[in-house]
């Protein structure tokens, strides 16, 4: 059994060791938890709330999301609650 080392993935972070770390859920794909230092955290939930925020301001209109595959459609209507 290979062991590995959990480690930020905050671009060009060195801090290494999952005491240090804290797990993060895109709100994209919550089934693809990512690990960050306590700043890259900060950083990363930071952009995903922005990308959600435009995602849904995008998508408001009717007429754009017909083109939403179902899997977007699906992740636009749980946080409308449409």
């Amino acid at each position: 059994m290979e062991f590995v080392e959990e480690r930020c993935e905050g671009i060009a972070c060195k801090v290494r060791g999952s005491d240090k770390l804290l797990p993060f859920k895109p709100w994209d794909k919550p089934e693809n938890i990512q690990w960050y230092c306590e700043e890259h955290y900060k950083q990363a939930k930071s952009y995903d709330e922005q990308q959600k925020r435009a995602f849904l301001d995008y998508y408001s209109d009717p007429l754009r999301r017909e083109w939403l595959p179902e899997k977007s459609l699906k992740l636009y209507k749980r946080y409308t609650k449409k």
